[in-house]
């Protein structure tokens, strides 16, 4: 029994259990077999330990995974039964079925286990005694005594492997599922730089459109072809310098929220980055006609949180409702905190959103925009991240009216001294 203590290297209980029947049995050969679950239950072999002359015991196992389908309608027979069975003669009994090793005579013995102990789990097979004689009472006696004992330690080890496979599958599943949001992710990111698209190449027409202007007449007069001061050409080169800074400063933008970067957490002020959000945007913003509004006041709690995340969240949502504004409208973004909460809330004076559409507009892939519009993740990614940061995110709308999106994020608490 010593060797017996539990164990979760299901082998090597096996192989205990397997060695103490060949030995206390003096048999040829010791094998198991365990039940596989399905419709019709099937015996498949896990390990076996035979005792070769002049050699001694030899170890087999069939791997992590189930082995070979067994046949044999003896084994199946006390796997259905739970009761043990004596064949000294398995080649005068039909329902046996060879194995790959030859067998004699068989003592088939139940493992059972589970909540009543009675669960037929397994099937402890021991063949062939060495000196020629059958199985006796005796022998079933004793071989019941050992499957009783061995019972409970494969039983508990099969639990702990079964539970250790659970255990990866489950942190490959995750890390799969981690993956394609990452990329859900990216995906909607880039459907929302592209129907940004419009208002940057605006944004950007105009500064552009100076610097070629100026940079026209200063060649006209390097070539002579008009007058022109050395006062005049530097204010024309400091324009020109303006207008360039200003064409980075939008494009950065736009970089900046489209690089990927690690998910950390730090001390963010809302307020701010809210601010940020919209210098992103203003371009989109002038370009549809839509007025902004902002109730943001100084003294705002913290929050923790990822500054790209949420910056998305903002841009989203801006973004959102300057489509649902064609031809102009206002945006109105306002915030108050209290000691538990920070709370913000995006407003728009757009068509607004049909009451029997509102409770699915978080459902991933739901939306009402034409094909090619949009990929109906936008709002799941913004609900999955506010959810993410221990927030919460709630949407009321009326029709020709408009949308008010409400979020809310735990505050940080101040530290006293």
């Amino acid at each position: 029994t010593d060797r017996l203590r539990p164990s979760v290297d299901v082998g090597r209980v096996a192989e205990v259990v397997l060695t103490a029947l060949v030995e206390a049995l003096r048999a040829q050969r010791a094998f198991l077999l365990l039940a596989q679950a399905g419709e019709r239950p099937s015996l498949t072999q896990f390990a076996s330990v035979a005792f070769e002359d002049g050699v001694g015991r030899r170890v087999t196992r069939a791997g992590d995974g189930p082995g070979a389908a067994i046949t044999d309608g003896i084994s199946g027979e006390v796997l259905a039964t739970g009761s043990a069975l004596i064949v000294n003669d398995v080649a005068a009994d039909p329902r046996f079925r060879p194995y790959a090793f030859p067998v004699g005579s068989l003592l088939a013995l139940p493992l059972k286990g589970g909540p009543s102990g009675d669960a037929v789990f397994g099937v402890l097979n021991v063949a062939d005694r060495r000196d020629g004689h059958g199985f006796t009472s005796g022998d079933l006696k004793l071989g019941a005594t050992v499957a009783g004992l061995a019972g409970a330690a494969l039983e508990n080890a099969l639990l702990v492997t079964s539970l250790q496979r659970m255990s990866r599958e489950l942190a490959e599943a995750n890390h799969r599922i981690l993956d394609q949001q990452g990329a859900m992710i990216r995906a909607e990111k880039l459907s929302c730089l592209g129907r940004m698209a419009a208002g940057v190449a605006h944004e950007l027409r105009n500064p552009l459109a100076v610097i070629s202007g100026r940079a026209e007449m200063l060649r006209m007069a390097v070539s002579g072809a008009r007058a022109h001061s050395v006062e005049k050409a530097d204010r024309d080169l400091t324009i020109i310098g303006e207008q360039a800074k200003r064409a980075v400063r939008i494009i950065s933008g736009l970089s900046a929220f489209a690089r990927e970067r690690p998910a950390e957490l730090k001390e963010l002020a809302l307020g701010k980055l809210l601010l940020d959000t919209l210098e992103l945007v203003r371009s989109q913003l002038k370009f549809e006609a839509v007025e902004v509004e902002t109730v943001l006041p100084p003294n705002l709690p913290l929050i923790r949180g990822n500054e790209d995340q949420l910056q998305q969240v903002f841009v989203n949502l801006a973004v959102n409702a300057v489509q649902a504004m064609k031809g102009g409208g206002r945006l109105i973004l306002t915030a108050h905190g209290s000691p538990e909460w920070l709370t913000l809330t995006v407003a728009d004076t757009g068509v607004g959103i049909p009451p029997e559409h509102l409770s699915r507009v978080f459902e991933p892939f739901f939306t009402t925009k034409p094909e090619g519009e949009g990929t109906g993740l936008g709002l799941s990614i913004i609900h999955a991240i506010v959810d993410a940061h221990g927030g919460r995110i709630n949407v009321t709308s009326r029709i020709g009216v408009g949308t008010v999106f409400t979020l809310e994020f735990p505050a940080l608490k101040e530290e006293n001294g």
